[in-house]
């Protein structure tokens, strides 16, 4: 288990993240707004099923290379906060240019729509990309094996993107009319992203120490 600071750290990181629009919420918003809430859910519940293959892959894999080269889990850990500032500086410039757009899905059966949530999520790079990147920020060979905490990050991140999610997919459904009279809301997202991820890209940077182990 990562240390109370790490894993509170962590979970406010993940919930800005959650807020940023991206394949998952385009699809989970679209759906509650032309179709309804269930709908919308059974969407956001493939999403989710998606981490049954993502984390072995991640947490295991990652956690056999650190195990033996704690110099590249340092280096991974310095190119993961890179990518952070990458994310952050992406995503405040899309807020500034106000770019945003909710794509539209067309309406269809519940049929399919589990499966069509799950495959967004799993065939896209770049969620494999950023668990890679971020999940090592947040752990600590001192506390205990990473591989464990890294576990642990992993299934929180995951069940608190299904509960954003399922709210994402509530809201939508609410508010379907709202939400396109306002597109001040996804510009509002990704200024919120853009901040949370170079303030962690910074705390990463700026309290590391020569010969730490663990960041």
């Amino acid at each position: 288990m990562p240390s109370l600071h790490l894993f509170l750290l962590f979970l406010t990181a993940s919930l800005a993240l959650n807020l940023t629009p991206g394949p998952d919420m385009a699809l989970t918003l679209t759906r509650g707004m032309t179709q309804g809430f269930r709908v919308a859910w059974l969407s956001v519940l493939g999403t989710f099923a998606a981490g049954a293959v993502q984390i072995p892959l991640v947490v295991f894999g990652l956690a056999g290379v650190f195990r033996e080269s704690p110099v590249l889990f340092e280096t991974v850990k310095i190119a993961g906060a890179l990518y952070l500032v990458y994310l952050g500086v992406r995503a405040l410039r899309r807020s500034l240019q106000g770019k945003q757009s909710i794509v539209t899905v067309a309406a269809g059966g519940e049929q399919g729509v589990f499966w069509q949530g799950l495959f967004t999520n799993l065939l896209n790079p770049k969620v494999f990309l950023f668990l890679v990147a971020f999940l090592p920020q947040f752990a600590d060979p001192a506390v205990g094996p990473v591989w464990q905490q890294m576990l642990v990050l992993a299934i929180s991140s995951k069940v608190l993107g299904l509960l954003n999610g399922t709210c994402f997919a509530y809201g939508a459904s609410r508010i379907r009319h709202w939400l396109g009279r306002n597109p001040w809301f996804l510009r509002l997202q990704d200024s919120i992203l853009g901040v949370a991820m170079l303030g962690i890209a910074g705390y990463i940077f700026f309290n590391r120490t020569p010969g730490h182990r663990g960041g």
